[in-house]
């Protein structure tokens, strides 16, 4: 944002603590895997032993190693230089930004399922989203003002678009790795199928929001210089954060590469063994069969994108559309589930 000529932008004050901050979450945050997989290995070879193996043996504890080290040197190099006044500092920066991330992709699970397309899709995937959403989360939480508001969505609104589609595009690719799109129903079943639902059912109301905020907000702005569009967009931005929460708990779970053995070994999803009454037959083929109770809910997750939509037409609070928009995507969710069967 700092290379953003100031025009094209609103005045934002970003201090350099923040990205201080930011590495060294960097660095503890993405400790957990490596944490996570110490629990699960150490009583049998004894903790020492165990912390040499993930860190010296495993893709993911290498990669975090050197996370560690480019992150000790970004940290070091913020810290001294002036990264946001000289350019050079700058492009160091951006740099070292991207080495983290190639870093990420090279950790991920798809990298370690393929020799190099893995890692490209997950880089690219992440790249990606860092772009959009670091920009967007920037803007609506350190922007002073929304002055040159029609200046910054004129280049934004495209570099958003063909970031939304390289994120989808390489997701697609990076579900095929685990998942037969034939059984993304049948994966309902399982913890993972579960997360990847919700992920997804996310995106619905990210997009209204991102034609809401990009084309929508843009026009009223040009007509209106007094209408704040900051509260729509950190809307925006608080279902990107849902999306990484929902991303977060995805990672977490064993991918399905055969759901009828993981459904025979960790048994069903709790959410989905609370809401599902059907029998489950062998071998597992789910299907969606139309009823009642799942068009009507179908049926309420219109209305609420629908109200969504009139809470911004009405100037209401955009707190208030963020919850109709959560309301529709619990309704869409209830109403698959009640409609898919075994």
């Amino acid at each position: 944002m700092t290379l953003i000529p100031i025009n094209k932008k609103p005045d934002i004050i970003i201090s350099k603590r923040w990205l201080q901050l930011s590495i060294l979450g960097i660095v503890f945050l993405s400790l957990s895997p490596i944490i996570r997989l110490i629990i699960f290995l150490y009583e049998d070879i004894g903790l020492k032993l165990t912390i040499q193996n993930v860190i010296g043996g495993f893709e993911v504890g290498q990669a975090w190693t050197f996370t560690l080290f480019i992150s000790i040197l970004f940290y070091l190099y913020v810290s001294i230089f002036s990264v946001f006044t000289k350019k050079i500092h700058l492009f160091v920066s951006i740099l070292f930004t991207l080495l983290l991330i190639l870093s990420l992709g090279w950790s991920s699970h798809s990298a370690s399922l393929t020799e190099w397309s893995g890692f490209i899709a997950h880089t690219l995937h992440f790249l990606a989203m860092t772009i959009w959403v670091g920009i967007l989360i920037v803007v609506s939480w350190f922007s002073v003002n929304h002055q040159n508001w029609s200046a910054f969505l004129k280049w934004f609104t495209p570099v958003a678009i063909i970031c939304l589609t390289m994120v989808m595009g390489t997701g697609l690719f990076l579900m095929t790795l685990v998942l037969d799109f034939n059984e993304y129903a049948s994966s309902w079943l399982i913890p993972y199928g579960q997360a990847l639902l919700i992920k997804h059912l996310i995106i619905i109301p990210i997009v209204l929001f991102a034609f809401i905020n990009g084309v929508w907000m843009r026009r009223k702005v040009k007509l209106d210089s007094q209408i704040n569009p900051i509260p729509w967009i950190r809307a925006e931005s608080g279902f990107l954060l849902l999306i990484f929460a929902a991303t977060s708990v995805l990672g977490q779970q064993e991918p399905p590469h055969s759901i009828e053995s993981t459904v025979s070994g960790d048994g069903l999803s709790s959410i989905f063994g609370s809401l599902y009454n059907g029998k489950i037959t062998y071998p597992i083929n789910a299907s969606l069969d139309i009823n009642l109770m799942g068009v009507l809910f179908l049926l309420l997750f219109i209305c609420f994108l629908l109200l969504t939509i009139v809470a911004f037409v009405k100037k209401t609070p955009s707190v208030m559309a963020f919850i109709m928009s959560v309301l529709g995507i619990v309704s869409l969710y209830l109403g698959l589930m009640n409609s898919v069967s075994f």
